[in-house]
């Protein structure tokens, strides 16, 4: 049902955002490229909604494709090692097109590419991105919520500490 919920989203946004998304002709905004794929400045714009509340999302698109999903000449973009990473997010096709696929996510489009990303991020935090993100920030999902509460026990642990010390005097 959350494969459903994104891709509808995504597909949503990009109608929105860009309403020449799926024309022939560059713009001179800059929102599509040849045969109607988006540039990466429409992509980016995508990319900062899609994960408003994920920023380190946004920086890793940034740093593994520059928001590109496509080539100037309008081809999905492969880059990382021999060519073997698609798209925005640069996947490794060979470990991460069944797995998307299976989950209804097809890795060559933008919709599929930012919606794989959103599942795996839940599932795995930063870790698949670690080349493009800081060592303090290469955590998983789980221990990132772990370290938060942990946070708020200690704080708990130094009011209880400041409590019994008052209570003292």
């Amino acid at each position: 049902m959350k494969i459903i919920i994104y891709s509808t989203l995504l597909v949503a946004m990009l109608l929105v955002l860009t309403p020449t998304a799926y024309g022939a002709m560059a713009t001179s905004t800059g929102t599509t490229t040849v045969a109607g794929k988006l540039s990466p400045v429409a992509i980016e714009t995508l990319v900062r909604t899609v994960f408003a509340d994920t920023p380190v999302m946004i920086e890793i698109a940034r740093c593994e494709s520059k928001f590109r999903q496509f080539t100037d000449a309008g081809n999905v973009f492969y880059g990382g090692a021999d060519g073997g990473m698609i798209g925005v997010f640069q996947f490794f096709e060979s470990i991460h097109k069944t797995p998307a696929l299976a989950l209804g996510f097809d890795l060559a489009t933008v919709e599929g590419n930012l919606g794989y990303a959103k599942h795996l991020y839940s599932e795995q935090g930063t870790t698949p991105w670690r080349s493009c993100v800081p060592a303090t920030l290469i955590l998983d999902a789980n221990t990132q919520q772990r370290i938060a509460l942990m946070k708020q026990i200690i704080s708990l642990l130094q009011q209880l500490l400041a409590l019994k010390l008052a209570s003292e005097v």
